[in-house]
């Protein structure tokens, strides 16, 4: 029996030429390879096939694909293009262009319009963008976008039905609900008022008070604006009828938040929009404006002012107070003396409120108040008499510190009404900081700004010859105006409070900060107002004799009888701070502890109308010399006002300088 051979059989079929082709050198090869050796040509010509697929799949991956060959690296390195230095060659492996890979570590260049953003902004723009997630605001805000559409969408119907319905009695109309729409959607009243229609008159003209509450029955006009304010207000707060024009007239404003068509549009919008990350939507119809902040973004000097802003927040705050206080904070349409200005603070602030009423006080009308919700009677001064400042201390090279400023309303004020002032605003609370920054960069222009120094700090005393210390203080968005160490303990909202720890400096240290170089280090202040909540009791006793005797005017209040007795400084420091700032009017006019000191001499009231009388010499003083003469009635039961407050039993600063910021027993 003969055995084949099958590799000879195939050397003979193929011939000895075979060898001489590629196709032949394959075969031979393939017979020289194991496993190989054994395999059909078609099995030989599909490993060949897979072979070649394999292969380019190896050169796509670490040529093409590693960008040798892209545009973007490979083709500029080989004919000398740009290449960005920053892109190392282990991340152009990833197959990514130069944009994304420069997007994702960090490097994403910002554009507004056709200018972009400076490297330094660009890097705050993109921690804006980190940090309040703005990607995911923009979610939320397409979200709530078309929640607002289907609302309308509903209300139309609704609208349609109650006119069909009205249409159906006669011809009557139910309390203009079409024109209702707006206050339905934006405020949740969808009040119906009256229900007075024409032939059908189921309000029977009356004043609507079981529907709503005021207005004439079923007309609705000339009430819209009164429902949208309301917002701003309690349950318990609403005004009623005839009470509202006279509570509106004492505000000086209309309190009213943007027309956004039912978007809340807080402060972390405002530097998400300066970060240019998100888009708001647009109206859908042409009647209705835009959502919108009033606060110009599309400016790009107001832009920068913000982005700045940022960068000194990050650098000054925790990221959790940050993110508390800009959810917090919205804007409100107010008048400051005439100036409308659009201000930012939280939702139902009393302290700005009472603010508003203080600085608008007796302007075109309205009603005087000495504090927050205190009416001046006919033998008060209004104590805040920033509107009548005598020219010899407001004005160019002229000082004016303000220490407490809450949410910097008095330091526009002050810049509205005397321009080039130098303006020092001291504040310890870190968000009403951030929230006055805001305002003032919303509304005042670049060149007004120029004049405002917003310091973050309190006004300490010297410990150890060293400036700085510490004290813990509660910070209230319901009232911003009364940040303090000494709240009762009971008086803490863990859904919105804030105790803060607050870094304390040496008044004299904050003004060699904040003094501008044109302004000569050493300036005199000129009028100094005191409005921070017991830090007098800090700053008056720290002053150098010579330093407190050069100030031309101190305006605000003194604290001890409102501290509760646990907290209070000692008695020494407190006599120490009322004999000094009783000698200026304003406080011994107001400040029972001034009736500690009867024959106390004071300074001359000073109000702009009657300062050259009274530097003349002419009788406008009308003879009040001494504290007693001054204060008149208010020191009648001094005596026993200053045992009940312990004005003169507290022995030492213990309580004073606790750190908490309660009043523990209170």
């Amino acid at each position: 029996m003969v055995q084949i051979n099958r590799s000879n059989m195939r050397g003979r079929i193929r011939g000895p030429s075979g060898n001489n082709t590629l196709l032949g050198r394959l075969h031979s090869f393939a017979d020289t390879v194991p496993y190989l050796s054994n395999l059909s040509d078609i099995d030989r010509l599909l490993v060949l096939t897979g072979s070649i697929l394999l292969g380019v799949v190896t050169f796509a991956y670490f040529f093409l694909i590693s960008g040798i060959f892209s545009s973007s690296t490979g083709s500029s390195s080989f004919i000398g293009g740009h290449v960005d230095p920053r892109l190392s060659n282990e991340l152009r492996k990833t197959g990514l262009s130069e944009e994304a890979l420069l997007r994702r570590g960090g490097g994403k260049r910002i554009s507004v319009g056709p200018k972009q953003l400076d490297s330094n902004e660009n890097a705050v723009a993109l921690d804006i963008i980190d940090t309040l997630n703005c990607d995911a605001l923009q979610e939320e805000l397409e979200r709530d976008w078309n929640t607002v559409l289907d609302g309308k969408k509903i209300q139309a119907e609704n609208d349609a039905y109650w006119q069909d319905t009205a249409n159906n009695y006669g011809g009557g109309d139910y309390g203009n609900v079409g024109g209702r729409t707006d206050d339905w959607m934006n405020n949740g009243e969808g009040d119906i008022e009256g229900f007075n229609g024409a032939d059908g008159d189921m309000g029977a003209s009356g004043t609507g008070n079981d529907y709503n509450g005021m207005g004439n029955g079923g007309n609705g006009g000339g009430t819209d604006d009164f429902v949208n304010r309301r917002r701003l207000f309690g349950t318990d707060d609403i005004p009623r009828n005839d009470d509202y024009n006279n509570y509106n007239n004492d505000y000086g404003s209309s309190h009213s938040e943007p027309n956004n068509q039912g978007l809340k549009l807080t402060a972390r919008h405002l530097f998400c929009l300066a970060a240019e990350a998100i888009t708001l939507p647009k109206s859908t119809t042409a009647s209705s404006p835009d959502p919108s902040t009033h606060c110009d973004i599309n400016s790009f000097e107001t832009r920068e002012e913000l982005l700045y802003l940022w960068s000194s927040a990050r650098s000054q705050m925790p990221e959790d107070v940050i993110q508390k206080t800009l959810r917090l904070v919205t804007e409100h349409k107010e008048t400051l003396r005439g100036n409308e200005v659009h201000l930012w603070y939280p939702y139902n602030d009393k302290g700005a409120e009472g603010m508003l009423r203080v600085l608008n006080s007796g302007y075109e009308g309205r009603s005087t108040y000495n504090f927050d919700s205190e009416p001046a009677d006919s033998s008060h001064d209004d104590l805040y008499r920033f509107h009548d400042l005598p020219s010899k201390f407001v004005g160019e090279n002229k000082l004016f510190v303000d220490v407490g400023s809450a949410l910097g309303l008095t330091s526009m004020l002050i810049t509205y009404l005397y321009p080039k002032t130098t303006i020092v605003s001291i504040e310890p609370a870190s968000p009403s900081w951030l929230i006055q920054n805001i305002n003032y960069r919303c509304n005042l222009s670049h060149t007004q700004l120029q004049y405002i120094h917003p310091i973050l700090a309190g006004v300490g005393t010297k410990h150890h010859d060293d400036n700085d210390s510490m004290m813990k203080m509660l910070w209230r968005p319901s009232e911003t105006t009364a940040t303090r160490n000494w709240n009762p303990e009971n008086n803490f909202d863990f859904a919105s409070d804030l105790e803060l720890v607050v870094h304390l400096r040496t008044l004299r240290a904050i003004l060699a900060e904040a003094t501008p170089e044109d302004l000569p280090l050493g300036t005199p202040i000129s009028v100094l107002n005191l409005d921070c909540e017991g830090c007098e009791y800090n700053l008056i006793p720290s002053m150098h004799e010579t330093s407190f005797n050069s100030i031309g005017v101190i305006l605000g209040r003194t604290n001890w009888g409102y501290i509760p007795v646990i907290k209070k400084p000692s008695s020494v420091r407190a006599r120490e701070t009322h004999e000094r700032v009783c000698t200026h009017y304003n406080f011994a006019k107001r400040c029972k502890e001034c009736c500690d000191f009867p024959s106390l001499e004071v300074k001359p009231r000073l109000h702009g109308a009657n300062t050259e009388k009274e530097e003349g010499g002419d009788g406008a003083f009308e003879g009040e010399r001494s504290v007693a003469e001054v204060a008149g009635d208010m020191c009648n039961d001094f005596e026993k006002w200053a045992k009940e407050s312990k004005l003169r039993d507290i022995p030492d600063d213990y309580g004073w300088n606790e750190m908490s910021a309660f009043a523990h027993g209170s």
